[in-house]
This record gives C-alpha cells, structure tokens and sequence, in this order.
C-alpha cells in the first residue's frame, strides 16, 4: 500500500482503538506504554507515505523503558496516613519492568536513563525487556485474527506496523498518547495495592508523565550563557527570572531532548503555551540550536537525552502535520500565522 488511508479506514482504525482503551482487562499499565511507545517511534522513524513500518526489538524496548523510568521513584504525597513507596503497575506482583529497572539502577547507582543505557549492563538485560515486552502487551494488546496495528517476528526482531497503524499514529498522536496515560492513570488509582501511597492525591498525572521542572531548572545557568541571557523568542533579558521551554511543545511530543529545550522568559513561555513556534523562531532553532553539538553534548552530561535527527524528524512531523490542518503559530503576545507547506521546509530532513 502506498499514499494515506482513506478517511473511512482512518475511522475504522481510531474506532479499534477506541476498543482497546474500553477494554477493562488491562492486568497490567504494559499495553497503555506499548501503545505511547509506538506512536513515538510512528512520529520519529516513519512517515505519511502510507507503507508498514518496521521498528526493531531493541528500539522498541529502549523507549519502552524509558517511559517506565521515572516511575520507579517513590512515589510520596506528603499527607498524613499514607506511606511512600513505588507505584504497583500489575494488579498482581509488581511489573516485571518496573522490578528489571529497579535492579540496573540498584545495581549501576544511576539515576539518568540517558547514562543507564551506554552501560554494558543495558545491553545485557535489553533481551529480558525485549522478551518481556513480547510475551505481555505484544502478544496480548491485539487480537492475532485481526492484527490492525502490527504484526511482529516470534524471534522478538522487529514489529511492523501496518500501513493504517504508522499512518494513524502519526495523525493522531495527541488524541492516543492523551487517552493512553488517562487509563495508565486511572489503572494505578484502581490498583488496592496502590491506595496506602496515593490516598486521596490526584497528582499522579504530572508524576508519571510529566517534564520534571527540577531537572529542567539545572540547565538555566548554562542556557543563560548560550543565549547571551537572552529569551530565545523575544530576546529580553531572562538573567533574573527564565523558564526551559520545550520547543516543539511537550503536548505534542512529550520527551525532554537537548534539542528542543530553549530558554523563555515566562512571558513568552506561557503565552506561547501548547503552539508551534512562528517561522522566524523556527528558523532560528533550526539554524542555531539543531546544530549546535556543543550545546547539546553539555545537556546531554546532565542526564538528557540528545538526538539532532530525532528531533528534525519529530520537528518535520509536528508543522507538516499543523501545515495540512492550516494551524496558527505563535509569534509573540496575541499575535499568530497560519503554518504553511513553507515551514516545513525551513526544518528540511537532515
């Protein structure tokens, strides 16, 4: 198959979806990340041309991972009554994943996933996650008579996504990656073995999925320096007060990568909020901070992952994507344009 899917088969496929996510005999968080997982691989290594995509084991399980990474810290509301503790994510036992993450970083004393996975002891536990991913949300997610979002090698190889599945996923990325951490969330609530950590809290959202701010803050005083103590958008002064904007709005693609994070005054970061950027913010990115390898190696010793053709990929994804559907960018307070097929040319492929 080639060129997109027909507007009745896209129906069609969100429509399974839809099913999956209303299927309540999730035992585990496993199928929810296995469904995050691919739509980021979808947006990253595929395209819009409509064909299957093929993903490999190992990259499969390394974002899978990642995802679960900060969810095996203790998890502590503060409140008096409840304990701290890691989140259950398995109605049983705790979640092989969760017990295998804890191991490495027992074992290594590493709190950066970035660092975990150049370490020899990644590649000798990456075949138990790969293993465990195949015989849980990979085999268990669809139904094998009716295999609409991949078809996967026994050996644990590859997984290939169907032509509607890597276009799909691509396409409504928001919609899925949203209503997959809202089950995840409402999983962890529902699990009695949660209850004495979570008590009455309903932050669990932002402790799961969030962009962690602290982490985030330990950047300012050397993004101060690359920027001139500049805003990246309306170059004023950002010495005193800054905020770490993610380019590529975090609502888009949820991932903390050197790339992407810039320095805002708070003013420009909350008035620009979930947007694209405009094409003169666009340009600028893609012609100072893309390719700024020192830059991105710095980010990358605090623990963050650097990718520069990740990024151009999800960047090229996100305005080809707001260019179809004619969508504003933010160019400064109360002022926008429409994202043309031009934009997406500014970010090119490299």
């Amino acid at each position: 198959m080639s060129g997109a899917p027909t507007a009745e088969s896209q129906i069609v496929f969100l429509k399974k979806i839809q099913t999956l996510f209303d299927d309540s005999s999730f035992n585990a968080t496993y199928k929810y990340a296995l469904l995050i997982t691919l739509t980021d691989l979808a947006i990253e290594h595929g395209n819009d041309s409509g064909n299957p995509l093929e993903l490999k084991g190992e990259l499969i399980a390394t974002r899978f991972a990642e995802i679960y990474w900060p969810q095996i810290k203790q998890y502590s509301t503060g409140i008096s009554g409840t304990t701290s503790g890691v989140l259950s994510q398995n109605k049983g036992g705790q979640a092989e994943i969760i017990t295998t993450l804890l191991g490495i970083q027992d074992k290594l004393g590493l709190h950066d996933f970035s660092k975990v996975i150049g370490h020899t002891l990644w590649q000798k536990k990456i075949n138990t996650i790969t293993r465990n991913i195949w015989e849980n949300p990979v085999f268990y997610l669809q139904d094998d008579s009716n295999q609409f979002l991949y078809t996967y090698a026994k050996d644990r190889s590859q997984l290939t996504l169907t032509s509607e599945a890597a276009y799909c996923l691509r396409q409504f990325s928001e919609y899925i990656i949203q209503y997959a951490k809202q089950g995840w969330v409402e999983h962890i609530k529902a699990n009695k073995r949660n209850q004495p950590i979570i008590g009455p809290k309903d932050d669990l959202e932002s402790f799961l999925f969030g962009s962690n701010r602290a982490e985030l803050t330990k950047l300012t005083p050397y993004l101060i320096d690359q920027q001139n103590g500049q805003c990246f958008y309306c170059s004023k002064s950002v010495i005193k007060t800054s905020d770490v904007d993610h380019f590529i709005p975090w609502k888009k693609y949820p991932r903390d990568i050197a790339q992407n994070l810039v320095l805002s005054c708070p003013g420009c970061n909350r008035s620009k909020s979930d947007m694209l950027a405009a094409k003169i913010h666009l340009q600028k990115w893609v012609a100072e901070i893309l390719p700024n390898d020192e830059r991105s190696s710095f980010i990358a010793s605090q623990g963050f992952i650097s990718d520069q053709a990740c990024s151009t990929k999800v960047a090229h994804w996100a305005y080809q994507n707001a260019a179809t559907a004619q969508a504003n960018a933010w160019v400064k307070a109360k002022s926008t344009e429409v994202i043309g097929v031009e934009f997406v040319g500014v970010v090119g492929m490299r």
